[in-house]
């Protein structure tokens, strides 16, 4: 069995699988990644992509305002 990997999601730490790739977690209206080391990842990469360590991600909507 995979090791759980932890994420935060809105704030909220949650674990999932070690395994897990960028679509298993982001939101379908999200359209890059940008990692800590500064690597902007393309959405048509998320499938192939493992979560990266320390991935941190707001999928709450975010209102820009006027």
């Amino acid at each position: 069995m995979a090791k759980p990997k932890p994420v935060i999601i809105d704030g909220e730490y949650t674990t999932v699988p070690s395994n897990s790739k960028l679509v298993d977690v982001v939101s379908p209206a999200v359209t890059s990644v940008l990692t800590d080391s500064g690597k902007l990842i393309p959405r048509s990469e998320f499938a192939s992509t493992p979560i990266p360590d320390g991935f941190e991600q707001n999928l709450s909507a975010i209102n820009k305002g006027c």
